[in-house]
């Protein structure tokens, strides 16, 4: 009687553990649509209520409980397995292998502790979006200053890049030019050489001078903030600005910034961030030495296995027939803020925003993609809108092509960013 008692009252503190964890969590999991942790803890929650009312039940609910978990995690250890059996980099690997080249195994750390023991002052390539997480009152705007950088790796070699002196990649600033380039990771050229860059491509291909103020990571507000402290010290006819599919739903982590959406504000004036950057190389450095372990790419032990994360997200996926990263609701009046107040800043240029599409709009997100852009469209009349899906669509039978190795997720591939390049030319010879 007294064991019964005391299973009881465990079961009862359990229930309640539960029922706290799903109390604080559910609308986090609910904007985000991770339905799998909530089926998971509601389940859990209801066992462990029925065993503490009902004296009969407490013994097999223990039992439930066991066998539940002990599924879960079976599930979740196989999936781990075939997952890294499946991962992009050995898939890449054997493409390449395919063509008698090489995959550069080594993670993104193992790479900047190999070229600071040849002499090196490298760094791994830590954007503003990685501040931003943190939570941080103020923000870098962009990377360190006059840096070398290792960035990414999809084409089987790992790729360096320079910053400029205000620590973006240009070969150098310029204070006069015809396009600034807008936009994050596909702006900055991730992955490709240098030549096949799309700011190196307009002037190579175009003789369009461009400076190129993507960063990796950046999304709508970012770009914004950039775009209003280069006000006063650049000069320029076009703003072309790619806006990527992840950028919808990077604006469910930018919006929190105060920093930044102080530059919505048409009465915002400044925070003069290029005449401080002195201040910010320091701090970032320190950031960078301090977290260099952080900085580790790959498999999570933690994320795979403790957390069930290929198990929950295969869950998601099936409830609602999308990746978990397509299913976050982006803020249309922000965006729409965010476009008026490009325009309030540069009223007499040119501005062209370039909707570019991720793999899964041609395979199963083709409305929706094609609504986005709709969508963007509809926010200023007096800014150029093009579509490079629905280009894709009309003039290639295989979309792979224009993506690195014909990889899903992936960057564009060097005729990718061509195709890009010429497809923006074209529209602004029209104009």
């Amino acid at each position: 009687m007294f064991k019964n008692k005391i299973l009881q009252i465990f079961l009862l503190f359990i229930f309640l553990a539960i029922s706290l964890i799903l109390f604080k969590k559910f609308n986090k999991y609910y904007s985000k649509n991770d339905y799998a942790k909530i089926i998971i803890l509601s389940l859990l929650a209801i066992n462990f209520f029925f065993g503490f009312i009902i004296k009969n039940f407490s013994k097999k609910s223990l039992i439930f409980f066991s066998y539940f978990f002990l599924i879960l995690y079976s599930v979740n250890s196989l999936l781990v397995y075939f997952d890294l059996q499946n991962i992009p980099e050995k898939k890449m690997e054997k493409i390449l292998s395919k063509k008698g080249m090489t995959f550069d195994k080594r993670k993104i750390l193992e790479v900047v502790k190999d070229k600071r023991l040849q002499g090196k002052d490298i760094y791994p390539h830590v954007v503003p979006r990685e501040f931003l997480k943190q939570n941080k009152e103020t923000i870098p705007l962009t990377s360190l200053p006059n840096t070398l950088f290792v960035s990414c790796n999809e084409f089987g070699e790992w790729k360096s890049i320079q910053t400029d002196e205000l620590g973006l990649n240009n070969k150098k600033f310029l204070n006069s030019f015809d396009i600034l380039l807008m936009g994050d990771s596909f702006a900055e050229g991730s992955c490709v050489n240098q030549e096949d860059e799309p700011a190196n491509l307009f002037e190579k291909n175009h003789k369009l001078k461009t400076y190129n103020i993507g960063i990796s990571g950046n999304g709508p507000l970012m770009s914004l903030a950039l775009a209003h402290e280069l006000k006063s010290i650049t000069d320029f006819k076009y703003i072309v600005w790619f806006i990527f599919d992840n950028d919808f739903y990077d604006l469910s982590l930018e919006k929190n910034s105060n920093y930044l959406i102080n530059y919505l504000d048409t009465n915002f004036i400044s925070n003069n961030y290029f005449s401080k950057i002195e201040n910010e190389i320091d701090f970032q450095k320190r950031y960078i030495e301090d977290n260099l372990d952080s900085f580790k790419s790959g498999f999570s032990l933690k994320e795979s296995i403790v957390e069930l994360k290929p198990l929950i997200s295969r869950i998601n996926k099936i409830i609602s027939q999308k990746e978990p990263e397509d299913n976050i609701e982006y803020d249309k009046e922000i965006f729409r803020q965010v476009f008026d107040k490009i325009v309030y800043l540069y009223p007499k240029k040119k501005i062209f925003v370039v909707y570019l599409p991720e793999t899964t709009c041609f395979k199963n997100r083709s409305i929706e993609c094609s609504q986005r852009f709709e969508e963007i469209k509809s926010f200023s009349d007096k800014i150029i809108y093009l579509n490079f899906f629905e280009y894709i669509k009309k003039n290639f039978k295989n979309y792979k092509e224009m993506y690195a190795l014909g990889q899903d997720r992936a960057h564009f591939s060097p005729n990718g960013y061509n195709e890009l390049v010429k497809f923006v030319y074209n529209n602004i010879q029209k104009q």
